[in-house]
């Protein structure tokens, strides 16, 4: 909203006069309907809103099950869903909502640790039956390969 606007309604409502909004409207190339608004102590749409989430009731639901190793986010919210049905919402709008509230996974190890043995006592040994090779010459040759 143009301040020059908002400073002359402040000055006609402090004298005392009702303004011409029709006219100021027209100046200003808004609705009069809007400079009536703002005459009247409109401040204009808030930033931010505080709307409660319909997730809110399943918080401490969603924080125990994020607790558990192993667990995803994907997999909390399909707990819910079989247990709640449509009144969790999507999956997009719980990841956001799990996210925003500080409740990520509790990741698991990562593989497994190395076994490591002195040379000599383990081996690998590797079998393969029947392999078949062609020869330039076209002649096939069945083999037992050992490694």
């Amino acid at each position: 909203m143009d301040n020059r606007l908002l400073t002359q309604l402040e000055i006609l409502k402090l004298s005392g006069e009702k303004p011409n909004f029709s006219k100021l409207g027209r100046e200003y190339g808004i609705d009069r309907r809007t400079v009536k608004r703002y005459y009247d102590g409109y401040a204009g749409k808030p930033a931010t809103r505080n709307k409660p989430s319909k997730l809110d009731q399943y918080e401490t639901v969603i924080r125990q099950k994020m607790e558990i190793k192993g667990a995803s986010i994907r997999g909390v919210y399909e707990f819910l869903r079989d247990k709640h049905g449509d009144a969790v919402g999507t999956y997009s709008n719980f990841r956001k909502y799990v996210l925003s509230h500080g409740m990520t996974p509790k990741r698991m190890a990562k593989g497994h640790p190395r076994f490591e043995t002195v040379p000599g006592l383990q081996a690998q040994a590797d079998w393969k039956e029947d392999l078949q090779l062609t020869s330039s010459l076209g002649e096939t040759i069945t083999i037992q390969v050992f490694d």
